[in-house]
């Protein structure tokens, strides 16, 4: 069986690994083999993830050092080395656009292993988006492209890169939406959490402090304030959240919102169902727009720019940048038309979204491979 090493280093990168590991080691040609890069002290990856998609204790984890983006990258990329010298794979997978899946790309490239960019071609057009550099160095390595929508196969063609190496097989997020759900749909989250499916929004924030300032603290404050004015509001928080809202001085005054509720961020399994109970999103990071299309949830996103154009020009996300009056006005918007029933009768499901993408990917490494 031919060895590969797939990589991730990131919550979404692992989405995208996991059902692509799962349908690898199924196929029975393959002995994959999973890498996660994490922080000292953090979990490499919910075990609800791994469990679900027969991963178990079985991967390796590298990790991220502290200092400057340089120095996690240099170091993740000796790491990945060791690991790409000893496995000799017939192919290195890097999944998503983190540091881990650059390093991993470099570092497989180096030692002449050919690459693969597993969610490719995706493009904001945001080159002070540390992600958006890392598509593009990645996808000019990689020796194939897996693609989630058109607009990946357009820009690496616009881009250069051969037709022949540039292969559309859907949205691996979709595979793991697929069998999380399938997974938990017994479980009756939004009654667990006291809450009537469709009777609240929920709220989805960046933990990681790219936004951080008064103003910034300010305005959130005040539109999850007039938000929970005339809808229950959810904001699920990770650990490190909680003390940069501390940090800004908000996060008492949000804790007196009485219909605002924080809750501990839920492992995926539950945040999905949570989602889909939901009567909209709104969030400034782009994790759960993919999600959100698919279950017919409005999304509204605090950006100007989306990778993933799919779920804005056919989907139910809406760049609606910094202003707060314009957002509360398309909050009320689809509150009334959720009350009138058809509040998502215009969007539609993107092609190949449909839980199948790890098999298409893998129909592929059996001509390649």
């Amino acid at each position: 069986m031919k060895k590969l090493v797939l990589t991730a280093g990131s919550r979404e990168s692992a989405f995208l690994l996991a059902p692509l590991f799962d349908a690898l080691e199924k196929s029975g040609h393959y002995s994959p083999s999973a890498v996660f890069v994490a922080g000292k002290g953090a979990e490499p990856v919910n075990p609800e993830l791994t469990s679900c998609f027969g991963i178990g204790n079985s991967y390796r984890v590298v990790e991220r050092p502290e200092g400057s983006s340089v120095v996690q990258l240099a170091e993740t990329m000796k790491e990945m080395e060791k690991i790409f010298v000893s496995d000799r794979p017939a192919f290195v997978l890097a999944c998503g656009s983190d540091d881990a899946a650059l390093a991993a790309a470099l570092a497989g490239s180096r030692l002449g292993l050919p690459v693969a960019a597993v969610d490719a071609g995706l493009r904001s057009y945001e080159r002070s988006d540390a992600g958006e550099v890392n598509r593009m160095l990645i996808d000019a390595i990689a020796e194939l492209h897996f693609v989630s929508e058109h607009s990946g196969e357009y820009n690496l063609i616009n881009e250069g890169i051969s037709d022949e190496k540039v292969f559309f097989a859907g949205s691996l997020l979709i595979d793991s939406l697929a069998a999380l759900m399938l997974r938990s749909r017994q479980q009756g989250t939004a009654n667990a959490q006291a809450l009537q499916p469709k009777k609240y929004a929920m709220v989805l924030l960046d933990p990681s402090g790219r936004s951080t300032g008064k103003d910034h603290a300010g305005m959130m404050f005040g539109l999850l304030k007039d938000m929970s004015a005339i809808i229950t509001v959810l904001l699920p928080l990770e650990a490190g959240h909680r003390e940069l809202l501390r940090a800004q001085g908000v996060y008492e005054s949000l804790a007196g919102i009485e219909e605002l509720m924080m809750i501990d961020r839920p492992g995926p399994g539950e945040l999905l169902t949570l989602l889909r109970d939901s009567v909209l999103l709104f969030t400034d990071i782009e994790e759960l727009q993919a999600e959100s299309t698919v279950m017919s949830v409005p999304c509204l996103t605090m950006m100007d720019t989306s990778s993933r154009p799919s779920t804005i020009e056919i989907g139910t996300n809406v760049l609606v940048g910094r202003d707060a009056e314009d957002i509360l006005d398309r909050i009320g918007e689809i509150l009334h038309s959720a009350a009138h029933g058809h509040h998502a009768s215009r969007s539609k499901i993107p092609e190949k979204w449909d839980g199948a993408a790890a098999s298409r990917i893998v129909a592929v490494l059996d001509r390649v491979l």
